[in-house]
């Protein structure tokens, strides 16, 4: 017999009281990439999803305001010369806009002043804002931009710009008596809220 004392149960080689190391389950670098990993993949994947739905939604944003915008040309001759969208039904808004005076006159204290109004009459379904866009020449030659709004304009509504010419004082103040000044009208475009 040995001359060991027996612990009385487990391996007869091992010293008494001896505690055998705990059971080793997940390393401590397992443990990081599963615990830094799984929420790193599921917020990519809720990431990704949220940046679909951004998408998705500012397209049909997009679309929806195609519905609500018009824009057309406008040809020397008055008429549309066709519309900033490819749609086929779309209105010939340039009948909403039409220049109703392009003169000079005398103003406050004798100064020579641009007599330059605009009409808005709103042919659409529904409230419209308008934007006109042209250029005024002097005997042919191009001499100032139009810019004039109508603003909030409800169906049938109708509205004169009658300071449409107030940023073009130098034509005014170089024009003679003689010359031709003409007003015209490029582009009218006009969007919903």
């Amino acid at each position: 017999m040995s001359s060991q004392p027996q612990s009385g149960h487990g391996n007869p080689h091992q010293p008494a009281g001896y505690q055998p190391p705990p059971k080793q389950g997940m390393s401590t670098g397992l443990k990081v990439a599963l615990g830094c990993g799984i929420p790193t993949v599921l917020g990519l994947i809720l990431i990704g999803g949220c940046g679909l739905l951004f998408t998705k939604a500012a397209s049909d944003a997009g679309k929806e305001l195609d519905k609500n915008h018009d824009s057309a040309a406008v040809a020397p001759d008055g008429a549309a010369r066709g519309s900033g969208s490819s749609k086929v039904d779309e209105p010939d808004i340039t009948k909403d806009v039409k220049v109703t005076s392009c003169k000079v006159k005398a103003g406050e204290y004798g100064v020579k002043e641009l007599d330059l109004k605009i009409e808005y009459i709103n042919s659409g379904d529904r409230r419209f804002n308008y934007l006109a866009e042209g250029e005024i020449t002097v005997n042919g030659e191009k001499k100032s931009d139009i810019f004039s709004t109508g603003q909030n304009l409800a169906p049938g509504q109708k509205y004169t710009d009658d300071n449409a010419g107030a940023l073009a004082f130098d034509v005014a103040r170089s024009a003679k008596s003689g010359d031709k000044i003409e007003c015209n009208l490029i582009k009218v475009s006009r969007n919903s809220y």
